[in-house]
């Protein structure tokens, strides 16, 4: 695999494996990020690319293993999407009797199951075993590190200071370069992790009262979404949340589920017991309502009953394809380097010129800046930072706005918040579209303070979404964002001051 790149009928078997294996699927144009996981694991299983690549295409039950262990990399950080957590901690204040059970599926490196935890406990409910977190993952790796709790710079991006004060401790790491995290005991001992593979295991329990499964939909087929989420749905105790990523909630239609708006978030619930709902509406209004989901309610020990914003199911079109468009168009490879012919000589005839490679052609520099950009990504997943940063800076010399998105990520893990506003501002100005872009920097300028600033570039992103369907995929880092999720994110919604909202 070190000689070239494989062809396109390779990697199309190479994702059959994986499909079969736990269900994932990819964009055709993004099976050439199958290829570096493919290097890693005949790394790790001490084998040739060839032979590692032959027993794969056998289905050797521990290549496949091995294979899944490096190919199924989920990108997370902790406090992602805080609305959920807001409407998770108002819905388990509102629970009594037995422990209050949440699964997070699909779980990956930790960070989500982790931050479900310090929520709870940061609001309070923490006291005497009121709730346990099941973690799952296919990925034994994952897993793994999970169980460590201990995390870099990158996986603490969101988290509010007072939080990682109170939860993580700060260590050196083993090379005495990079800072790293480790998450309290307080918090570990709360949180179950398990091997679970979602496209072929039945669920691990039932009578769930939350459960998580972000941004794992999006890689399945359209019939394994269909089967997965019937069991998600089995698996929740009536009134159970479901929490999915904004791109993902159109997959949900049909499936029985009310929709509730959390500030401006749709957030999904298995409807109550005929019963209950029969009482609650004799009595008076139920407390699980979206009022008692409101920032103002998370402050009180006892929600303040609202009115039911139930909204309709809508018959909002599943999209065609579930597939991640990619980063960058990638087209079929093709040779890196073509032989020149020699030229003809006159008598007496020298010897012929010595074949001389050409330029590297378009598609084959697209798939170099796409492999450049995964291996940036992957260094900052795993905290080293000065290698991110110049494997993102050798992609930017190909003028690609993702590769300075991605510098502004590293930039901010770093807290070093001018320079990543200056990072995206050179990818806006080689894509003066790109939504996201324009969208970190209401993030950015948050967190500066130029509340003016935030609002103009909310209002450019919201602009640069203007004629796109909501199911259309954006351009970026993180390429499970829709355009009708980022419309949801930049939502007008009251002031907010971290993620239990405004105190």
């Amino acid at each position: 695999m070190s000689d070239g790149l494989l062809d396109d009928a390779t990697l199309a078997k190479v994702e059959e494996v994986l499909q079969s294996a736990c269900g994932l699927t990819l964009a055709s144009s993004l099976r050439r990020s199958l290829e570096p996981a493919l290097a890693r694991a005949a790394l790790a299983r001490n084998l040739s690319g060839a032979a590692f690549l032959r027993q794969l295409l056998m289905r050797e039950p521990t290549s496949v293993e091995a294979f899944i262990e490096h190919a199924v990399i989920g990108e997370t950080y902790f406090f992602r999407h805080p609305e959920h957590l807001r409407a998770l901690v108002a819905r388990a204040r509102l629970h009594q009797g037995a422990p209050f059970h949440v699964w997070s599926a699909g779980c990956a490196s930790g960070e989500e199951p982790y931050s479900i935890a310090m929520a709870l406990m940061a609001a309070g409910l923490g006291n005497g075993g009121r709730f346990r977190v099941l973690a799952t993952d296919v990925s034994g790796r994952a897993l793994q590190r999970a169980k460590a709790g201990v995390y870099s710079p990158w996986s603490l991006r969101r988290i509010e200071p007072e939080l990682e004060k109170r939860f993580l401790a700060t260590q050196p790491s083993a090379s005495g370069q990079d800072v790293q995290h480790t998450v309290a005991q307080e918090v570990v001992r709360t949180v179950d992790f398990r091997r679970h593979n979602l496209a072929t295991d039945a669920v691990p329990s039932m009578g769930f009262h939350a459960i998580f499964c972000r941004n794992v939909l999006i890689y399945f087929t359209p019939e394994l979404v269909r089967a997965v989420l019937s069991r998600l749905v089995g698996a929740l105790a009536p009134g159970g949340l479901l929490f999915v990523s904004p791109a993902e909630v159109p997959l949900t239609n049909g499936m029985g589920l009310e929709t509730l708006d959390v500030d401006g978030t749709p957030v999904l619930r298995v409807p109550l017991d005929p019963w209950v709902a029969g009482e609650s509406a004799a009595a008076s209004p139920r407390q699980d309502t979206p009022g008692a989901f409101s920032a103002a309610a998370l402050r009180r020990e006892t929600p303040v009953p609202g009115s039911l914003r139930l909204e309709p199911r809508r018959s909002t079109p599943v999209p065609g394809s579930l597939r991640v468009e990619p980063l960058r168009p990638t087209p079929a490879p093709m040779p890196a380097y073509v032989a020149r012919t020699p030229r003809p000589a006159p008598a007496p005839a020298p010897a012929p010129e010595a074949p001389r490679a050409l330029a590297p052609t378009p598609a084959a520099r697209a798939a170099q800046d796409a492999g450049l950009l995964t291996r940036a990504l992957e260094a900052a997943h795993a905290g080293h930072f000065e290698e991110a940063e110049a494997l993102a800076r050798e992609a930017a010399r190909a003028l690609s706005p993702e590769a300075y998105l991605l510098l502004a990520m590293v930039a901010e893990s770093r807290n070093d918040l001018y320079a990543a506003v200056e990072a995206v501002r050179k990818a806006l100005y080689l894509e003066p579209q790109l939504a996201l872009g324009h969208a970190t920097l209401v993030a950015l300028y948050s967190r500066l303070d130029r509340r003016e600033d935030a609002e103009r570039a909310r209002q450019n992103a919201l602009r640069a979404l203007d004629g796109l369907d909501d199911e259309h995929p954006l351009r970026g880092v993180e390429t499970t964002m829709t355009a009708g999720g980022l419309r949801q994110a930049l939502a007008p919604r009251p002031s907010q001051m971290g993620w239990q909202g405004a105190r």
